[in-house]
């Protein structure tokens, strides 16, 4: 009877993870042939199977793949997660902490600016934004916060996987953009806490928001001292078994940090990555191991991970000229503020030339990363359906955009493999 009960759903999660994977596929061949990474495929592909095209376009063929809509495609959304989980893991496995450490100055110079120009642009553009496109005009100061802290966002996960499928992550422009990605990033994600705090308590609250970075602050040392210690030791133990329990090993691993830094208020996927760099310091991990686990995360994890994250999105409401106009404003602001400050940055630390453009186009990727913070502000009541769309759109042309110029700025360059 159990059974009986649960093939339904266990034949529309097959069938929606078919269809999701077959059109990621496709669409990856096809962005490969135009220049573009696979990974641009695969975010279109939420849109394109989505509320943005097919539920309009084919409302019965949309009912039947989805008939509770996306929000019920809760299996989905779990895999898309755990995709980005070890996304963020062989990300960490292709980084060279130890280069990274040597050009820490760069990367903080690099990072600083990628965040305070687009947060100062993002800041004044949402305060001239037409009451209009606010839900509360009362709240103008929470929504520029906001916005500002969306713009001023880089994913980590999308440069992480568009660096290895144009396979240029080892190089040392790369790892140093590497580096100011993920500064950037955590630094994001205390900004939209204290966004968020604003929202829900209505005032700032600076002990919560210190307690926070205490905790990571904390988190890091521990990892990197006593952690380490225990991977190298965890991986001495198995390194005469077979490659299999060396890559359940590296899961386990992943997926227990991660659980430990959500316990710590820190985000999971930082925990993954941080696992991902401990390992490869061990120096033990066969290469066959890593072979492995990146063709299980590139092949299936993450293209259903960013196929969900975009089945998230609907960007009907574009449909509409106003709206369109402001979208407009918005990605130019949004690209120039990350372009003017990653050049700033990098310019005072010595980067030149093509290396400063890439970066600049490295750190405008915002991925998936911005659609989880349009949801949170959209859950919060501070984005309205419209300035959702907007921000979604920024998502993705930032990301369809640096595919072929950090191609054009990085694989062309003599540059030594770390």
């Amino acid at each position: 009877m159990l059974l009986a009960i649960e093939a339904p759903t266990l034949t529309r999660f097959t069938l929606q993870l078919f269809v999701i994977l077959l059109t990621a596929r496709l669409l990856g061949e096809i962005a490969k042939r135009l220049g573009f990474a696979p990974v641009v495929g695969e975010l279109l592909t939420g849109i394109l199977l989505g509320p943005s095209f097919l539920s309009w376009a084919a409302p019965n063929v949309f009912a039947t793949l989805f008939p509770d809509g996306v929000g019920g495609a809760l299996a989905l959304d779990a895999v898309g997660q755990l995709g980005l989980l070890f996304l963020l893991v062989l990300a960490g496995l292709e980084t060279d902490i130890d280069l990274i450490r040597q050009r820490a100055s760069v990367a903080i110079a690099i990072a600083a600016g990628s965040i305070l120009v687009p947060f100062a642009s993002g800041f004044a553009l949402g305060w001239l934004i037409p009451a209009a496109y606010l839900v509360d005009p009362g709240q103008r100061l929470l929504f520029a916060l906001f916005l500002a802290t969306a713009l001023s966002i880089s994913a980590v996960p999308v440069i992480a996987r568009v660096l290895i499928d144009l396979d240029i992550v080892h190089r040392d422009p790369t790892q140093v953009l590497l580096a100011a990605a993920l500064i950037n990033d955590v630094i994001g994600w205390v900004l939209l806490s204290v966004v968020a705090g604003i929202a829900q308590r209505g005032s700032v609250d600076l002990p919560a928001t210190a307690v926070t970075v205490g905790v990571l602050v904390g988190f890091f040392v521990v990892m990197f001292t006593v952690g380490q210690r225990a991977i190298d030791a965890v991986y001495q133990h198995t390194q005469r078994g077979p490659p299999i329990g060396h890559l359940s090993t590296l899961i386990l691993l992943s997926l227990g940090v991660a659980a430990l830094a959500e316990e710590l208020g820190i985000e999971a996927f930082l925990g993954a990555f941080v696992v991902g760099v401990l390992v490869r310091r061990t120096d033990l991990l066969a290469r066959e191991v890593r072979q492995n686990f990146e063709s299980l995360t590139l092949a299936v994890l993450a293209p259903v991970f960013f196929a969900t994250a975009g089945l998230k999105a609907d960007l009907t409401t574009l449909a509409d000229p106003l709206v369109t106009a402001l979208a407009v404003v918005t990605v130019l602001v949004a690209v120039g503020g990350k372009f003017i400050g990653t050049a700033a940055g990098a310019s005072l630390v010595g980067r030149r030339g093509r290396e400063v453009i890439g970066m600049g186009a490295g750190l405008n990727a915002r991925g998936a990363l911005e659609l989880v913070v349009a949801s949170v502000g959209l859950s919060l009541g501070v984005l309205t359906e419209a300035m959702y769309g907007v921000i979604v759109l920024v998502a993705i042309l930032t990301t369809v955009v640096a595919v072929p110029i950090l191609r054009w700025a990085f694989t062309g360059l003599e540059m030594a493999e770390t």
